[in-house]
């Protein structure tokens, strides 16, 4: 059963992004970053090389009409239409699409929404629409966490 989890009240959520995509990745996962426009993908290409002093995290950018690259364990996209991914992918998602419409469901979405009233009405209406689809749902607020 496909499980998401809701990260609401993220103060920086491009930061929130790359620490998730790092312990997805460290856990062995391959990780769909999904924006809500190509200017949030870009600032989070560049976040990724420097949000750890120490690292980078490798990544690219995919244009979802091309064949999925075999590496980096990261690609960041955004687009209108949800691309079809392998199951066993986490998306981490940043938009407000619905990815239980995707051509592939997910096995593992991580929803990561910030702390304004509109942010948080499109998170509840995905929530629901998870909730109908027969997802595994879980939620985090992290107000003051992150």
């Amino acid at each position: 059963m496909p499980t998401v989890t809701f990260y609401t009240h993220v103060a920086d959520l491009e930061q929130f992004a790359c620490r998730l995509s790092k312990r997805a990745v460290e856990a062995g996962c391959r990780v769909l970053v999904w924006s809500g426009s190509a200017a949030q993908t870009e600032a989070l290409d560049k976040l990724l090389w420097s949000f750890e002093p120490e690292s980078f995290l490798p990544h690219e950018i995919w244009l979802p009409d091309t064949p999925v690259p075999p590496e980096p364990a990261v690609l960041l996209s955004d687009g209108d239409e949800l691309p079809a991914i392998a199951a066993d992918w986490v998306v981490l998602n940043l938009s407000a699409a619905f990815w239980s419409q995707a051509p592939q469901v997910p096995a593992r979405i991580l929803e990561i929404v910030g702390a304004s009233e509109p942010q948080l009405a499109a998170a509840r209406q995905r929530f629901s629409a998870y909730r109908q689809s027969g997802f595994q749902l879980e939620y985090h607020k992290m107000q003051g966490k992150a």
